[in-house]
C-alpha cells in the first residue's frame, strides 16, 4: 500500500468517507475536498491483494465463468456499442486494455476489427484466446511494450478505477493514439452506485469516478471528452479524441454534490428499496439503463 496526493488535485486536502478492515487489510477511502475525487489512501496496489490470496479474476467474479457472469457481459457490451458504434470502422486497429474473458474483443474482432487485448489474469487471457481466437497479452498494462503501435480505437471497461496510478494509465493510452484515434471509457459513477453501500468500496477499486471528475482527469492527460453517458445507475461512458494535455479548475462544488452523493445513497439504497428493482429485467430495461438527461453529451 502507497500513500499518494490526489491525482487531479496533486494535493493532500481530504475527508475520510470510509474505513474497513478487508482480508487483513486497513482500506480508508477519502474525498479530495478540492476536486471530490475519491479513492482508497493509501492506494492498494497488486502485491497486496495477491498477499490475499485473491486472483485478479477472484477480484469481482468467480473462479470460472458461469451463464449468469456471461449474460451479464453480453447485457453491458450491448449497452456499450450502442455508443462504441459511432466512432467504430470494419478494420480498424483496436486495443482493449483489461479484455477479461475477452466478451468485447470478441464481439469487435467478429466485427471485422483487428484486435489486440492486454489482460493481467493468465486464466482469463487463456479463455479468451480459445474461445475467441483473439491475441491477448497476459501482462500488466503499466510493463507492456506495445513497441510504438498506434491504434484506431482504444477500450477499456470497467479497468480505470483499478489502477493505482490512472493518471498514469491514460497517459500511456495516450502515447498509443494517432490523430484519429477514439477512446472509449466506463467506469462505475460514485454518484450512483448500483450496489449496496456496504459494497460501494470495494478491494478491488482505488479510485471512484464521477464525471465532474473523470472528464479533467482525461484533459489533465491528453483527452478531450467528445460523448458522455450516464446512465441513471450504476456506470457512465465516455468517448474522448486526443488532445493537448492541460489543466481545468474543479467543477464549483463538485466535492460538496458527491459527498451528499455517499450520504445519500447510505439511506436511499434501503428505503427506497433498490436492492429490489436493480434485480429486475423491465427496471433495468426501462430505468436504470436509460441515460440521465442532466448528463448526457454528444
Amino acid at each position: 500500500m502507497r500513500t499518494i496526493l490526489c491525482p487531479l488535485c496533486e494535493a493532500d486536502q481530504t475527508r475520510s468517507v470510509n474505513h474497513r478492515q478487508v482480508r487483513g487489510l486497513a482500506v480508508t477511502t477519502v474525498l479530495c475536498l478540492g476536486c471530490g475525487l475519491v479513492y482508497h489512501n493509501p492506494v492498494l496496489e497488486d502485491a497486496d491483494r495477491q498477499g490475499c490470496e485473491v486472483s485478479f479474476q477472484g477480484w469481482h467474479t468467480e473462479a470460472a465463468p458461469t451463464p449468469r457472469h456471461l449474460r451479464k457481459l453480453e447485457q453491458r457490451w450491448e449497452r456499450q456499442w450502442s455508443l462504441m458504434q459511432r466512432v467504430f470502422q470494419p478494420g480498424s486497429r483496436v486495443l482493449e486494455v483489461g479484455s477479461g474473458l475477452g466478451f468485447g474483443a470478441g464481439r469487435l474482432q467478429g466485427r471485422g476489427a483487428q484486435v489486440l487485448g492486454v489482460e493481467p489474469d493468465p486464466g482469463q487471457a487463456a479463455y479468451a484466446r480459445s474461445h475467441w481466437g483473439l491475441t491477448i497479452l497476459a501482462e500488466r498494462f503499466e510493463e507492456v511494450d506495445l513497441d510504438g503501435q498506434t491504434f484506431d480505437l482504444i477500450v477499456s471497461s470497467h479497468v480505470i478505477e483499478h489502477f493505482p496510478e490512472p493518471l498514469a494509465f491514460l497517459r500511456k493510452v495516450r502515447t498509443l493514439a494517432g490523430p484519429g484515434t477514439w477512446l472509449f471509457l466506463e467506469t462505475p459513477n460514485i454518484l450512483a452506485p448500483k450496489v449496496g453501500p456496504r459494497r460501494v468500496f470495494s478491494l478491488a477499486h482505488n479510485f471512484y469516478f464521477a464525471p465532474q471528475t473523470l472528464a479533467p482527469l482525461l484533459l489533465k492527460a491528453g483527452w478531450q471528452v467528445e460523448h458522455l453517458r450516464v446512465w441513471r445507475r450504476d456506470s457512465f461512458q465516455v468517448l474522448a479524441r486526443p488532445g493537448s494535455p492541460r489543466t481545468s479548475a474543479p467543477s464549483p462544488g463538485s466535492a460538496r454534490e458527491i459527498l451528499h452523493a455517499i450520504h445519500r445513497h447510505r439511506y436511499e439504497y434501503y428505503l427506497k428499496l433498490l436492492f429490489f428493482w436493480r434485480k429486475l429485467p423491465w427496471w433495468q430495461k426501462n430505468w436504470m439503463y436509460t441515460p440521465d438527461p442532466h448528463w448526457e453529451r454528444g
